[in-house]
């Protein structure tokens, strides 16, 4: 496997991670009204996602939600993300459970 294809998996994967994340930690915020994680590891997210994005928009426009996150072009940007979706509600609460339950022992 040569090495332009591989750094180009890598960077597809981390976008649709971060992607992924952002989604699902905005969900938990602002329909859960809780966090798992530190305002700071949500702002660093975004902020890495948005470079991602601007460095690679080639890359970036074949990830999945792409058309969600194109105009994601700050952490602000987050409070007006699409959070109907019955994936990701579920994705959220199954993270917010098990960080719950590592939690209370």
């Amino acid at each position: 496997m040569d090495n332009n294809f591989r750094n180009h998996q890598q960077i597809y994967e981390l976008i649709k991670r971060r992607r992924n994340q952002i989604l699902v930690h905005s969900y938990i915020y602002f329909r859960l009204f809780d966090n798992i994680i530190s305002d700071e590891t949500f702002d660093k997210w975004a902020n890495e996602l948005i470079d991602l994005q601007k460095q690679y928009p080639d890359i970036s426009s074949q990830v999945e939600l792409y058309e969600t996150f194109k105009s994601f072009t700050s952490v602000g940007c987050s409070s007006m993300l699409p959070l109907d979706n019955e994936k990701l509600a579920t994705r959220a609460y199954q993270l917010l459970d098990e960080h719950h339950k590592r939690n209370s022992n």
